[in-house]
């Protein structure tokens, strides 16, 4: 994972074809209707129940894994960061005007959370704020790299 005061210099070397690792599942993440699902809960033989556990859906373990291979969930005392907590409680966010490295930040406010309260991932994909987090990030690189282009 990359340290928080190294993330922009690391963001500003990824190439855009290694972005499309993450970019490229937009259209999946689009037509996905169920991120994941309840298992366990079943009654052991000796009367003992098994705990319940999500399990998502391929498209959120595909997530995962480009957020990983781009390196994009920065270390930081996420729990600490009470605008974060905001900003994914808000439904009216406008992620659009957020700088990429609160964006970044703000995935690894949800990927760490799933740790300590199963399902919370699958639930930011269920109700949207996931998608419009990556198209955000997107958009924000877009715009970095028209601006970087007409220098």
């Amino acid at each position: 994972m990359i340290q928080l005061d190294q993330l922009t210099e690391h963001l500003n070397r990824i190439e855009p074809n290694d972005w499309n690792k993450l970019f490229g599942l937009i259209p999946e993440i689009e037509a996905t209707e169920t991120f994941g699902e309840v298992r366990g809960g079943d009654t052991l033989p000796d009367g003992s129940i098994a705990m319940p556990y999500w399990s998502s859906a391929k498209i959120v373990d595909k997530f995962l894994h480009a957020v990983n291979d781009l390196d994009v969930v920065p270390v930081y005392n996420w729990t600490s960061w009470k605008e974060g907590k905001s900003l994914l409680d808000d439904n009216s966010t406008d992620y659009n005007t957020l700088p990429i490295e609160t964006l970044c930040k703000l995935l690894t406010i949800i990927i760490r959370a799933d740790r300590f309260s199963d399902g919370y991932l699958v639930g930011m994909f269920a109700n949207g704020k996931m998608l419009k987090i990556i198209k955000a990030i997107k958009g924000n690189r877009d715009q970095y790299l028209l601006l970087r282009e007409q220098r």
